[in-house]
């Protein structure tokens, strides 16, 4: 438990100093949201390096009257965490840094996701240390929740892994993920990013959707393969992944459908039940119900449902998250809350 001195009805000197680098993406500005209405948890900065000195609800006008930062002002305030919501690149010598100095790290962005580094080099081509990726702890509570409460450095996981890992977890640990997994993805428009780009603006992504880097281009798959390789034994899994922007603004809807010989679908229900059941933020619907977007957006939540197709042998697998709670800022604090020993629900929506 968090003991800056007692946590008793959240008085300030039990509060948890948390500080947000690079505040002003639709990440930055959801984490800053949830962490403001934190119960234990004090927002002591939010950065820019384009609007020092501006509020962020001039950013975002459902957001908090915070005032923005240069990062190079706050090198040296004293924090018991850092979010960095930076872009490939330029968070892991940020992680490397604000972790010498102390703070425990939450990394929102891909550098510290892959563990082996050729891999990590071939898909973001972006630094990092060796000696920082011994810190690292990889921030699916739902398979490393243990280690997350005595992690230094998290590395937050990204918003299509998230989904599609929750999705087939269970299954690869049953070891039934033998054959090439086809994965089919639709995200919001937000996981794009805030700057609006030819395919993201409002007339382009309108009343459309599309595909984009199908097959095994995408860079949240090797983060997938990684994560459903270990649990299947060390055995690989492979996955086809085919991305699509869809005119939403937030949400993210997996399905996939996996051959699953001699198992009954009651059976893998009943597997899925059981193995998320002590895990807050997922929910398991009972079998006839389809997940979709609407029961996981603005929450904290991944919904799953399990379909039986028994004349094929095989079920169908549908996972809805929220792309910037579960799939990013969410998740990001249900990190700390694990880290700091609070309860894993402080400060978030979707819980049961």
């Amino acid at each position: 438990m968090y003991e800056s001195s007692s946590n008793e009805g959240g008085d300030e000197a039990s509060l948890i100093r948390a500080g947000v680098v690079g505040a002003t993406g639709n990440t930055g500005v959801e984490l800053v949201n949830i962490l403001t209405t934190h119960p234990q948890v004090e927002v002591v900065f939010g950065t820019s390096r384009g609007r020092r000195g501006q509020r962020l609800a001039a950013v975002d006008p459902g957001s908090t009257d915070l005032v923005l930062q240069h990062p190079d002002d706050v090198r040296n305030t004293k924090v018991d965490v850092v979010f960095l919501c930076l872009p490939h690149g330029a968070s892991a010598p940020a992680a490397e840094e604000w972790s010498n100095r102390g703070p425990r790290v939450i990394d929102l962005s891909g550098d510290l996701r892959l563990t082996d580094p050729e891999q990590h080099s071939s898909v973001y081509e972006t630094p990092r240390a060796q000696s920082l990726m011994r810190k690292v702890v990889y921030g699916l509570p739902e398979v490393n929740r243990d280690a997350l409460a005595q992690a230094l450095v998290v590395s937050n996981p990204g918003c299509y892994a998230t989904a599609s890992t929750l999705a087939l977890l269970p299954l690869a640990e049953k070891g039934l993920l033998t054959k090439p997994v086809v994965i089919d993805a639709k995200s919001g428009v937000s996981g794009a990013g805030r700057a609006a780009t030819e395919t993201t603006h409002y007339c382009s992504a309108n009343q459309d959707i599309q595909p984009y880097k199908v097959g095994r281009v995408h860079r949240h798959v090797p983060e997938i393969e990684q994560t459903l390789t270990a649990a299947h034994g060390g055995n690989p899994v492979t996955v086809v992944f085919i991305p699509q922007l869809v005119p939403l603004e937030r949400g993210i809807l997996i399905t996939t459908v996996v051959h699953t010989p001699g198992e009954s679908g009651k059976g893998i229900h009943a597997l899925y039940t059981a193995r998320y059941a002590d895990h807050p933020f997922v929910r398991v619907l009972p079998l006839g119900d389809l997940a979709r977007i609407r029961g996981a957006a603005y929450t904290n939540r991944a919904v799953i449902s399990v379909t039986p197709i028994p004349d094929q042998e095989m079920v169908l697998l549908t996972c809805a998250i929220d792309n910037l709670l579960k799939g990013a800022a969410g998740q990001a604090v249900e990190n700390m809350n694990l880290m700091f020993g609070l309860p894993e629900t402080a400060g978030l929506r979707g819980a049961p």
